[in-house]
């Protein structure tokens, strides 16, 4: 399905019945990342996820390679789908995105969930991200042999899940400018981290981290932990990065004890 959100033409999908969950996939990848999640979440939530922009089906439109425009194309999602009000949930990319949205738009969350997110990042990351921006600028072949190794080492941990998922990102990246773009405002981060707005975000937060993760160790959910007030973390053992297709059962189950408790 797709709807008319500013300049873009958003792909997005719906399952599931209750309090609205909305799903933020994470670099190279499109809504299907969340695929293995959807058995438990889809019981307790109506569950929406989309491809952000320049991914998957998702149209590059006028992009500006800022955290910010990805976040207002969240809310602009969430009023096409006369949403007033949602949780949201992000992973990596898309934790970011999240926390862009809840320091922005504070009345429209009702739980915040980044998941294997940072809300910085340091010099060898900023330059990671700038240099796959400039192979993606050159083009999919040029950008292709360095995705597929990145994907492997993000999978080294769980090598049965790396073809399927490599096929998922040849597909998302089939417009390699979305990838640049989404590229070039991680970089930012370096110049521009969130740390010193994170006080602003109103809504309760939980924030998840891999206990293996190397690109987004527990340390950096430990920094965003910090900056809210009354955050709360859990660390999912026995997962690297990809913890939504590496523990989707740990991961849907700890999203669901939290948003599920009261005491939020």
């Amino acid at each position: 399905m797709h709807l008319q959100c500013g300049d873009l033409q958003v792909a997005w999908r719906e399952w599931g019945r209750g309090e609205p969950l909305v799903l933020i996939h994470g670099l190279a990848d499109d809504h299907r990342a969340w695929r293995k999640t959807l058995a438990w979440l889809t019981l307790e939530h109506r569950v929406i996820a989309y491809d952000l922009r320049g991914h998957g089906e998702t149209n590059l439109g006028q992009a500006e390679g800022s955290l910010a425009q990805l976040a207002h194309d969240l809310i602009r999602l969430m009023d096409a789908l006369e949403l007033p009000r949602a949780a949201l949930a992000g992973f990596s990319l898309g934790g970011t995105v999240v926390l862009r949205a809840a320091i922005d738009h504070p009345q429209r969350v009702t739980a915040l969930l980044p998941i294997a997110t940072s809300s910085r990042v340091g010099r060898v990351a900023a330059e990671w991200y700038t240099e796959r921006a400039r192979l993606a600028d050159q083009g999919w072949e040029t950008l292709a042999p360095a995705l597929r190794a990145d994907t492997r080492e993000q999978f080294a941990g769980a090598p049965a899940e790396l073809e399927a998922h490599w096929r998922l990102r040849q597909q998302a990246v089939c417009d390699p400018a979305g990838f640049a773009n989404a590229c070039r405002a991680m970089a930012a981060l370096r110049a521009q981290p969130l740390d010193g707005e994170l006080s602003r975000i109103q809504a309760p937060l939980l924030v998840i981290a891999a206990a293996e993760d190397q690109l987004c160790p527990p340390r950096a959910a430990e920094a965003i932990q910090a900056g809210v007030a009354a955050a709360r973390l859990a660390i999912i053992a026995g997962s690297g990065h990809q913890v939504e297709v590496e523990q989707p059962e740990q991961l849907s189950k700890a999203m669901l004890r939290f948003l599920a408790d009261p005491r939020r």
